[in-house]
């Protein structure tokens, strides 16, 4: 399938959802699929039953690009092990570091990123509400200067203090076999 069509990957993930469907253990993004398992044993039953599933839809996998059997993965943006998920620890850097935004847009830009991570910060709404009020009624790519405050800069800084602390999310559904395609 063309991913230059407007609604290819929307379409694509339907489809992988209907052919992963029922398989608690599966968790696909577009061809990214992570198989997450309690043992070995699970692992190499759960591993047959995924393959059997893409061979009824004539689906194929890069070996080259599959990792299996692994405790310790990076998926989507996160390391996945038996205890949980977490940020990327690269990915943290780069939000700690992030320089105060000059722009809306940039503010816009980093706010976008945090987000992305919401589900690993405490209080994440009220620690962002300054921020967020910076943002109400303003277009897209405005680019004027940011009107800081003292609570604005504060907020700014807890966010990426926030970030730095996030806790370890974990999944009984995470185990020490994971696979990904």
């Amino acid at each position: 399938m063309s991913f230059g069509l407007r609604n290819a990957p929307a379409t694509f993930q339907r489809f992988i959802t209907e052919v992963l469907c029922g398989l608690d253990f599966v968790f696909p993004y577009l061809d990214d699929v992570l198989v997450a398992s309690s043992t070995e044993e699970d692992h190499d039953e759960h591993l047959k039953i995924v393959f059997e599933r893409f061979q009824q839809y004539r689906l194929r996998i890069s070996i080259s690009k599959s990792v299996m059997g692994a405790d310790r993965i990076e998926y989507l943006g996160f390391l996945i092990t038996a205890e949980g998920s977490r940020l990327l620890p690269e990915k943290v850097e780069a939000l700690t570091n992030y320089k105060l935004p000059a722009t809306i847009h940039d503010l816009r830009t980093f706010l976008g990123m945090i987000n992305f991570y919401r589900g690993y910060l405490k209080d994440a709404a009220k620690s962002q509400a300054p921020l967020n009020e910076l943002m109400k009624g303003v277009k897209k790519e405005d680019r004027r200067k940011v009107p800081w405050t003292d609570e604005t800069r504060r907020s700014f800084e807890k966010c990426k203090t926030d970030l730095a602390k996030a806790a370890l999310l974990s999944s009984k559904i995470w185990t020490t076999s994971i696979t990904l395609h």
